[in-house]
């Protein structure tokens, strides 16, 4: 096979059919191009990959991309928009025929997508194809590997009754116990005990083996678990004896623990911490939580769904800590709640604490300091850090009551400095732990109705509040990564994560929008019209992307706040999905730009 058709079998040209793939060979030639040099104005139709050098994407005399080997390209945007490409060294391109690739694209969905469908629809088809190979990768995970969700064995000898072997069921809360005898282990089962029930046998006379089962399955503990569940459902049983190199039963399997291990174990988390005594307890299924985070990475399932779920089991943890350090009347009388990213169910690894605590008008405790202070200590032990800012609940100006809040926020509408607007950011993300839900609820009606005051729109608040959506960081320095001009990574917060999630705050704010979450914002801001159906969903996945880019960075770096990329070490698909989703953030910009008028109150 020569050097150029391999890249027939690379993303997103591995969905090709080898007929398809034939055709396009036999319609796509290597071409060659010194430096500094323009791809003619008659090759706007085709479309390449560069096989070597490094090449500049510009449009209207802005640089829109860096290209490199790998990555493929055309000379049209999605909307027919021509794109200037020029060489920055010399280069060699596969150049595909146009017409022959639309006509194969035509027959092919999967290609259709990949090349030419909007970001929404390209993420989503990633997303599928991603989860059905991880869902796959795990099933090759050892049978040990899967930790609680193994049964240990637990035996009867086969002369104990059956009152005696459901008895001993009943005490461990299990649907088994194994059955020692002379000829080897047995199995007596739930569906055995009906089997008694039914022939009218006499519990408390009648051996556990007449009605064991002895010709047992089982599986090694260092197999994978797809030869456990293939078992299972090649000889239809729903249990199966786990030994290991010795022969010994080390545990049980059975099909239920397992499928709950190929899916999600947030329940038996929540039961947890629900159930803990003290922070020790907590602080096994905060370890839990981890695990998790991992675990469902792993298994493809959506970055908004982890994020979530670990809000629902973050607010799990922080209520239970508040609850075992404050008196009840302390919890009935104030609403804990979360801020920032963990306000908007969009932070997946323990980073900052960002908290604060409503207090009803009238109550008062002189302990309230040292209880905020053990509150924040104690999450701090257990691996949440401090907050930089001290936006924390053990900072009177975190811990107010409802009235001192509402007044706080007054000021801040109308104050010129950044710090109040950073306060009020944090605020409008706020979400309830525990406590009193409605002192929230009052606090966000509070503010929904003061921005709309005379002397807040007079003072220009909402459109100073969009500044930092364009100021923060621009997309032009990070398309210099990929052309080889910096040596910095891309920030994904800086560059994609905080222009979305302020300028859809602001948005969400300016529209009396109380959803909380990045993307159930997006949703109502296009069902008001505010912004287009197809712009709220590119702008949604492109956010998925950079949370996701997050995340996997901090999982393979076991950093925390992980928040930068290095584009030569992402596929030419996820270098292409980059590119693609700092285009979307650099339209929402300017989306942001036209709407709040920026070029006019900004500079």
């Amino acid at each position: 096979m020569n050097h150029a058709l391999n890249h027939l079998f690379t993303p997103p040209f591995d969905v090709l059919k080898d007929a398809e793939r034939k055709t396009l060979s036999q319609a796509s030639k290597i071409t060659y191009l010194p430096e500094n040099t323009d791809l003619p104005d008659d090759w706007r139709d085709d479309f390449f990959i560069v096989i070597k050098g490094k090449l500049t994407q510009h449009q209207n005399g802005e640089l829109m991309a860096g290209l490199k080997a790998g990555d493929w390209f055309n000379l049209k945007d999605k909307d027919g928009t021509s794109f200037d490409v020029k060489t920055q060294e010399q280069s060699l391109l596969y150049r595909i025929d146009g017409k022959t690739l639309i006509s194969i694209s035509d027959g092919n969905d999967e290609l259709r997508t990949q090349l030419f469908a909007d970001l929404s629809a390209r993420k989503s088809h990633q997303d599928m194809r991603q989860a059905h190979h991880q869902n796959q990768q795990m099933l090759y995970h050892a049978v040990k590997s899967i930790g609680n969700h193994i049964r240990s064995p637990n035996f009867v000898d086969d002369d104990a009754t059956l009152y005696e072997a459901t008895a001993r069921m009943t005490e461990l809360d299990a649907k088994h116990v194994l059955v020692r005898s002379a000829k080897g282990v047995g199995m007596f089962t739930q569906t055995d005990v009906c089997r008694a029930i039914t022939d009218r046998t006499d519990f408390h006379t009648v051996p556990v083996r007449a009605y064991s089962q002895f010709q047992l399955h089982n599986i090694h503990e260092s197999h994978d678990l797809s030869e456990a569940l293939i078992t299972m459902l090649d000889k239809r049983v729903h249990r199966l004896p786990i030994v290991n190199s010795a022969g010994d039963i080390v545990g049980v399997i059975g099909q239920t623990e397992l499928l709950n291990y190929l899916s999600n174990q947030s329940q038996l988390i929540t039961q947890r911490i629900d159930q803990a005594q003290n922070l020790d307890d907590v602080a096994v299924g905060v370890d839990m939580i981890g695990k998790f985070i991992r675990h469902q990475s792993q298994n493809g399932m959506k970055i908004h769904l982890i994020g979530r779920i670990v809000q629902s089991l973050n607010a799990h943890v922080f209520a239970k800590v508040w609850q075992l350090i404050a008196p009840a009347d302390v919890v009935s009388n104030t609403c804990l709640i979360v801020m920032g990213s963990e306000g908007r169910g969009e932070q997946v690894m323990r980073t900052d604490q960002d908290n604060a605590l409503i207090i009803r008008d009238g109550f008062y405790d002189d302990n309230l300091p040292s209880y905020a202070q053990a509150f924040n200590d104690a999450l701090y032990e257990l691996g949440y850090p401090y907050c930089d800012g001290q936006i924390m609940i053990n900072n009177a100006q975190w811990r107010r009551s409802l009235s001192e809040f509402q007044a706080q926020i007054n000021s801040w509408l109308i104050a010129t400095g950044g710090e109040a607007m950073v306060n009020v950011a944090t605020l409008v993300d706020a979400h309830p732990v525990c406590g009193d839900v409605s002192l929230l609820q009052d606090l966000k009606s509070h503010w929904q109705k003061a921005i709309t005051s005379p002397a807040v729109k007079s003072a220009n608040f909402i459109n100073r509040f969009a500044a930092p959506t364009i100021q923060v960081a621009t997309t032009e320095g990070f398309w210099q990564k990929f052309t080889g001009g910096l040596d910095s990574d891309v920030d994904l917060k800086k560059a994609g994560i905080f222009p979305i999630t302020h300028g859809v705050r602001t948005l969400a704010l300016e529209y009396g929008i109380s959803e909380t979450s990045t993307r159930l914002r997006l949703k109502q801001l296009a069902d008001l019209k505010v912004i287009d159906d197809k712009s709220a969903q590119n702008i949604t996945e492109a956010l998925d992307f950079f949370l996701l880019k997050r995340l996997e960075v901090a999982l393979i770096t076991d950093d925390k706040s992980a928040r930068k990329v290095n584009p030569n070490t992402l596929s030419a698909l996820e270098r292409d999905l980059l590119k693609e989703s700092l285009a979307v953030v650099k339209y929402f910009k300017g989306f942001i730009t036209r709407h709040y008028r920026l070029d006019v109150f900004v500079g």
